[in-house]
């Protein structure tokens, strides 16, 4: 390392070169870097729920929507049901709607002379208000319409308007949220109380909330960050140092996640947060350790080359398993985690390498140390406060040690009630817009989650959709499901309800012909007349070779827990049916719901995975550092505590592992790794010379403790922000990771001293001093000369 910095400080124009390379790259990958946060870009492209997603959409089309509720008055007039007809044109005539469905509009299927169909729309024109009611009483009674396009109260309508998808793109959804809005705002809309759910809505709004809190927790983590390194170093200039570090590497990361093809997503928001709070600790260790050497009386040239050599290795070795940590995550099934792992690693790596650059050359070409005598009088009270710690500790390390063993039990307790579970409308706050629309939906209309069962026959082209006992099957599966999940305000719809639709209407509007007709051909004839009559309904109900059909399931937005009896009792009606009915081939689950479900299946083997992987990096790295297995294996197991405190207050408090948390326990790792390592290897490099525990900690605490508290408390205070995002899994991130943090500094003064305590004791560290004094003995001496100054 001392190699290393004085050809730093020899060859300032080659690093200023370099540096300049690296961002000029990552900032032309920028450039390719997308937004995207549709159910697709969670998974896999060859994960198996994203593969029957895939081909649904293929066979039916597109299920891009958006969703309006308004509010209806008890009877329809000619007044209301023209403002409902022109909000619905409104909408229809915006960029990238494909169709609008009112309750003016739907289709409406009835005889014509008892042996051919009109399709038309619903209501007609000049209905005067007793046909109106009459035409009310016969929307709450139909199947279709009730719970979709009216309540089952008749208190509100529904709007759906069908739009197109274009992939990795988000200007058009933001455009389409504003223009909905504007419109329900406006002077002749406003009294319907409109609101407004569904894909490109809600894309909008997290890309906008992304953008948003991106910038306003970046900005708080910067002043924050500021203030706490001024505090420390007293001047201003040497305070921005590590942030204009971490704020580079911010751009690295994000290159990187182009690179990668990352989108940007929810997750995003992290990146910058994160490295501004947790890029800086190299940096952050190099300045203090050039404080104290130059507050000793050192020349600043001297201090800068000493202090780099006594700490930039502890913090390569602590940067490289905190990188490693989060790289645990590029084996996740989940896109977005694997992506913002990938990506922070790369911008953690970037801030030590940015560091070493940046740092000693700015410190030492503009001497922006303030002068060492007020130096050495900031730390000297410091110093006082951080022994008096020390003295506590080494006194009652036997204390320390039976605390941490009635924590560990009451750590482990709160652990075994951790629970994975995925709640995609709860992962907003229930103050947001988000969260109040689609419970206003569940409330009103029964729900706008939606999943869909894909029935294949089993003659490929043989038309065997058509066939009645196919088609009563599918009807028998959704009356039972409709029945035993009442609780989820479930609604079914398939081509057996159209079936049964054209039969009544064929008969007059007679409610015993609605029904499946018992021969093929009946089937078959109704089919083509509804074809004939121009609607184009069945080409989202069937293929074209009538080999599939889909049913579409709409429930309200719950967590994926409450939806697992109804995946259970699909999968079981589906094995019975199969069984009875050799004409189908396959019933599979998919669509939007289902594929949410499937990342609560990834989160506990993600979490499991993560940690195991955090945990054997940093062991590796403390055993190679420290030359002791024991000592290895004892620091790294002090690293879980913090993690598992945090794991059992999210026990206790019901909070369930989701993407976001689950980066809370391999992030903890990769954090307080830094201290543990910088923290021992100090005590280590003391020990080795006097021989004395309880002297060594109390060194250590005054050089490196000091450092490691200060940090701990930005890292606290940069975590804690994230508590005010409007996504309530993210503010519980950051609650829970400043928990963690907040839990590893006191572990680190408490509990690790006692532990080392504990160990010298036993004799278990005493094996490392003859090999060390021979390492010490062997050792090249330091050069007498004096490090001389830049001129």
């Amino acid at each position: 390392m001392r190699t290393l910095i004085l050809r730093i400080l020899a060859h300032p124009r080659t690093c200023v070169a370099l540096l300049l390379a690296l961002l000029l790259g990552s900032g032309l990958a920028l450039t390719q870097l997308r937004f995207d946060n549709t159910p697709d870009s969670f998974f896999m492209q060859d994960d198996p729920a994203l593969v029957r997603y895939t081909q649904y959409k293929a066979d039916f089309g597109s299920d891009e929507y958006s969703f309006l509720v308004l509010d209806a008055p008890p009877a329809w007039t000619p007044r209301f049901i023209a403002t409902v007809r022109e909000l619905g044109a409104r909408i229809a005539a915006m960029d990238d709607v494909n169709k609008v469905t009112t309750i003016a509009s739907v289709r409406h299927i009835a005889s014509v002379d008892g042996n051919g169909l009109d399709v038309g729309p619903f209501l007609g024109e000049d209905l005067d208000a007793a046909a109106l009611a009459a035409k009310r009483a016969e929307a709450l009674a139909h199947p279709y319409y009730r719970d979709f396009l009216v309540s089952r109260d008749g208190s509100h309508l529904g709007i759906l308007a069908e739009t197109g998808l274009k992939p990795r793109q988000i200007v058009y959804k933001i455009e389409l949220a504003k223009k909905i809005r504007a419109l329900a705002h406006t002077p002749e809309f406003q009294s319907l109380n409109l609101r407004v759910v569904g894909s490109p809505i809600i894309d909008a709004d997290v890309f906008t909330i992304i953008n948003r809190e991106s910038a306003i927790f970046g900005t708080l983590s910067f002043v924050l960050v500021t203030i706490g390194f001024w505090l420390i170093f007293r001047a201003w200039l040497v305070a921005l140092l590590p942030l204009v570090v971490a704020s580079l590497s911010i751009v690295v990361a994000m290159g990187v996640s182009a690179l990668i093809g990352a989108p940007v997503g929810m997750l995003t928001a992290i990146i910058p947060s994160f490295l501004i709070s947790v890029g800086v600790g190299s940096s952050v260790f190099l300045l203090a350790e050039i404080y104290r050497q130059y507050a000793a009386g050192a020349q600043l040239r001297e201090a800068v080359v000493e202090g780099f050599s006594h700490s930039a290795g502890a913090s390569a070795l602590s940067v490289l398993t905190t990188a490693g940590a989060l790289l645990s995550f590029s084996w996740s099934e989940i896109r977005p985690v694997q992506g913002i792992g990938i990506s922070m690693a790369a911008g953690l790596v970037a801030s030590l390498l940015i560091g070493w650059l940046l740092v000693p050359l700015a410190i030492s070409r503009f001497k922006l140390l303030p002068d060492a005598g007020r130096a050495a009088r900031l730390l000297d009270g410091r110093v006082r406060g951080m022994h008096a710690v020390a003295d506590f500790v080494t006194r009652r390390w036997r204390l320390m040690l039976l605390a941490l063993a009635g924590l560990l039990t009451v750590v482990g307790f709160g652990v075994a009630k951790v629970t994975t579970d995925y709640y995609y409308v709860g992962l907003f706050k229930p103050s947001t817009d988000i969260y109040q629309s689609y419970t206003y939906v569940d409330d009103t209309l029964r729900g706008a989650a939606s999943m869909e069962l894909v029935v294949d026959s089993a003659e490929a082209g043989g038309e065997s959709i058509k066939d009645p006992r196919v088609l009563k099957r599918m009807r028998e599966l959704q009356d039972r499901l409709e029945t035993r999940y009442a609780d989820l305000g479930l609604k079914t719809y398939s081509i057996a309800d159209v079936v049964m639709e054209i039969g009544q209407a064929l008969h007059g509007g007679d409610k015993a012909a609605y029904r499946i007709p018992d021969s093929r051909a009946a089937v078959a004839e109704s089919l083509i007349l509804f074809e004939s009559s121009g609607s184009d309904e069945l080409a989202r109900m069937v293929t074209g070779d009538y080999a599939k059909a889909r049913i579409n399931l709409r429930m309200k937005y719950r967590p994926d827990s409450q939806y697992q009896p109804l995946f259970r009792e699909v999968e079981a009606e589906a094995a019975r049916i199969l069984r009875e009915t050799p004409q189908i081939r396959s019933i599979e689950t998919t669509g939007v719901v289902p594929l949410w479900s499937n990342l609560t299946n990834y989160l506990a083997a993600n979490e499991i995975r993560s940690i195991t992987l955090s945990f054997l990096v940093v062991l590796v790295v403390m055993v190679l550092v420290f030359r002791s297995a024991t000592l290895g294996v004892a620091m790294a197991l002090c690293n879980l505590i913090p993690v598992g405190v945090a794991m059992a207050v999210m026990g206790y408090a019901g909070v369930f592992l989701d993407p976001f948390t689950l980066l809370v326990s391999a992030i903890a790792i990769g954090i307080l790794d830094d201290d543990t390592l910088h923290f021992v290897k100090t005590v280590v490099d003391h020990y080795r010379r006097n021989r004395d525990m309880a002297r060594s900690l109390r060194e250590a605490f005054a050089s490196t403790g000091l450092a490691m508290l200060l940090l701990s408390s930005v890292l606290v205070l940069g975590f804690a922000i994230y508590m005010l995002s409007e996504v309530q899994s993210l503010a519980k991130f950051g609650g829970v990771t400043a928990l963690a943090i907040g839990c590893g500094a006191l572990c680190e003064f408490l509990f690790v001293p006692a532990v080392l305590m504990a160990l010298e004791r036993a004799g278990w560290l005493r094996g490392l001093l003859p090999r060390l004094a021979e390492e010490a003995s062997s050792a090249p001496a330091a050069p007498t000369h004096p490090v001389q100054e830049n001129p």
